[in-house]
């Protein structure tokens, strides 16, 4: 667990377990070792995390004949990766981040272990919206054909709909995660060739591909007094100002830093141009930090969110 939001389930396990639970933390840009999980256990983990940029380098450490139900979260992972469904028990995703849907709505997928776990379990209050028993202690499948409690936005289904008539226009899946690859090929060079920034996940076999994390490197700033707080904070204020990129603060909780979304629906040539503005603000801000023949001035506007 080094991801925000895998923190924020932990918490929320806490209050509903009976007996206390087991966290794998590592340092916040990594992942977990997971030579020590127990798969007898449940096992609840993000699959892209999106506030560190980490994300599980495979899931070959759970096997398929384990006895207790992998949960996993896949709201970011779901087209933009790889998901081995078949060491999942419990998937939960959205189409906001990958297919830039509208926000708020989810669905779930249930393996038969997991409907069983379902029929066996001990009944706990839980909201009517997300009841999923029969009266008689069933399964409701009618949720899993497209019954609803509630009227969902009609325009939030024709956004789904519209936005897999694009993807499968791409080349379906396999298009998707070649773009989701190029995008990161974009940032990964930058990167590799700017001394004063670098991932917040060092370690390359767990960095995620489209939820992308950079940190200031500290020993490239020259004697400079100012925390990397103040510096990403001054960058980040000079592009919005020139309407060149917004959204791309850190997550609330996490080092300070850059998040930049670069998921199947942005355009590799738009991280490009991103790149040239983050050096244009950093020799802004950090003037004396970088040598001015290592400075290339952006000559096309960016609208990044």
């Amino acid at each position: 667990m080094s991801d925000s939001f895998s923190q924020y389930w932990a918490n929320e396990i806490d209050t509903l377990a009976l007996a206390p639970q087991s966290r794998h933390i590592c340092a916040f840009g990594d992942f977990p070792n997971t030579s020590r999980i127990d798969p007898n256990h449940d096992i609840v983990l993000v699959l892209n995390g999106t506030s560190s940029g980490v994300c599980p380098p495979d899931l070959d450490w759970i096997p398929p004949d384990r006895a207790g139900l992998v949960i996993a979260d896949a709201v970011s992972a779901a087209f933009t990766r790889h998901i081995d469904f078949d060491r999942i028990d419990v998937l939960c995703w959205s189409w906001q981040k990958a297919l830039g849907g509208e926000g708020g709505h989810g669905m779930i997928a249930l393996s038969p272990r997991a409907q069983a776990r379902l029929k066996a379990g001990t009944r706990k209050p839980v909201a009517r919206l997300m009841r999923l028993h029969n009266p008689d202690g069933s399964v409701n499948k009618a949720f899993f054909g497209g019954r609803t409690i509630s009227t969902p936005s009609m325009f939030a289904v024709e956004d789904i709909h519209s936005a897999l008539d694009w993807a499968e226009a791409c080349g379906g899946l396999p298009a998707l995660l070649n773009r989701v690859a190029n995008n990161y090929a974009v940032i990964a060079d930058w990167v590799n060739s700017t001394p004063w920034i670098d991932w917040t996940c060092t370690n390359p076999a767990a960095r995620s591909t489209c939820s992308i994390t950079l940190r200031l490197v500290r020993e490239q700033l020259a004697g400079e007094k100012e925390d990397d707080g103040k510096i990403v904070a001054g960058m980040i204020r000079l592009l919005e100002a020139e309407d060149a990129a917004f959204d791309i603060w850190s997550y609330g909780d996490a080092p300070p830093g850059f998040r930049i979304w670069a998921g199947p629906t942005v355009e590799a040539d738009d991280l490009s141009i991103l790149c040239e503005w983050l050096a244009w603000a950093y020799s802004e801000t950090c003037e004396a930090s970088i040598p001015p023949d290592a400075i290339v001035a952006p000559d096309r506007e960016l609208v990044q969110g």
